[in-house]
Parts: C-alpha cells; sequence; structure tokens
C-alpha cells in the first residue's frame, strides 16, 4: 500500500446522479465556453460576448469593486482515517475587497437541481480560502449565469467535509 497522499476534486464529493434527469441543459462544450469567456474577461481581456449567460457575466463583473481573481488552484489537505486525503479543485473567481474575500462559482445550469451537490464543491474552497485569509469575513456563492441570479451557499462544516471522503485502499 502506498503511503502517498489520496487525491479527491470537489466533484468527486458530488452525487453525480443530480444530472441525469435533466434535460434542459446546454452542455459541458457550452459551460466551458462561458468559463473560459469570465475568466478573459475578468482578466481584462478584450473578450466578445457572445451569448446572453455571457453578458450576464460580464455585467455581474463590472458590478464587481476590488480585485478580480480567475481560476485559482484551491488545495484542502485533510486526515480521513489516518489518511492523508488532498482534495484538489479550482476555484471561478475570488472576489477581494479589504474585509471580504468572495468565493464565485459560475453555473450554467438552466435549474437549481444539484445546489445541494455544488454546495459540498464550494465548501471545500470556503476552507482553503478561510486558511489564507483569516482575517477577512469569506462568503460563498453560485452565480447562474442562465439568469443571473447569485445564490449564497452557506458552506459544511471541516467535520462534515471529512465524513464525505471516501477511502478507498489502494487508490
Amino acid at each position: 500500500m502506498s503511503s502517498s497522499p489520496i487525491g479527491h476534486t470537489p466533484h468527486s464529493l458530488m452525487d453525480d446522479g443530480v444530472f441525469e434527469e435533466v434535460e434542459e441543459g446546454k452542455g459541458t462544450e457550452f459551460g466551458t465556453q462561458v468559463h473560459d469567456f469570465a475568466e478573459r474577461y475578468a482578466d481584462g481581456d478584450a473578450v466578445e460576448q457572445k451569448n446572453p449567460d455571457e453578458e450576464r457575466v460580464a455585467a455581474f463583473l463590472d458590478r464587481l469593486p476590488g480585485e478580480l481573481r480567475p481560476e485559482e488552484n484551491a488545495y484542502l489537505p485533510i486526515e480521513v482515517d489516518g489518511h492523508q486525503v488532498t482534495i484538489s479543485g479550482i476555484i471561478d473567481l475570488l472576489h477581494l475587497t479589504t474585509e471580504e474575500v468572495d468565493i464565485i462559482d459560475y453555473k450554467t445550469d438552466r435549474g437549481r437541481h444539484a445546489q445541494s451537490e455544488y454546495r459540498k464543491q464550494l465548501s471545500v474552497y470556503y476552507h482553503v480560502v478561510r486558511q489564507l485569509y483569516p482575517k477577512r469575513r469569506i462568503t460563498t456563492s453560485i452565480f447562474y449565469t442562465a439568469d443571473g441570479e447569485r445564490v449564497d451557499i452557506d458552506p459544511h462544516t471541516m467535520e462534515a467535509l471529512v465524513e464525505l471522503v471516501t477511502f478507498c485502499p489502494g487508490e
């Protein structure tokens, strides 16, 4: 058995079953396109808005004062059953002000069917960012690009995250 850390992503903690019966989605390719646009727009690149989702992302980002940091790597080391596990992911956007750090995740979903699963993802990011900015208020939210709604998410505790991680011998 290897003594190296076990790796997970926030998505490995999520139940993919919430996506199975959804028919009105626009697909992974569309989601990637919107995320790529959002990253480049937040970086200040001159990018063309090609659809209403991108228009809503641009309008949203234009309203945010402070520093925008798109596509930030996040690594959360935790111990599960005596084993070191690292959960790694990419935060869509960190919005920093002098008092606050907002963790924002873009979702191109046409409904709210997966919000409870996305809470797991945002919880990982919350605990990473809380360690980096211990003196600032940390918030987590989803920005739904389909309608421009921003939904605040209450993150899970660290103990709840540990319980979500399943250790599989031989991983």
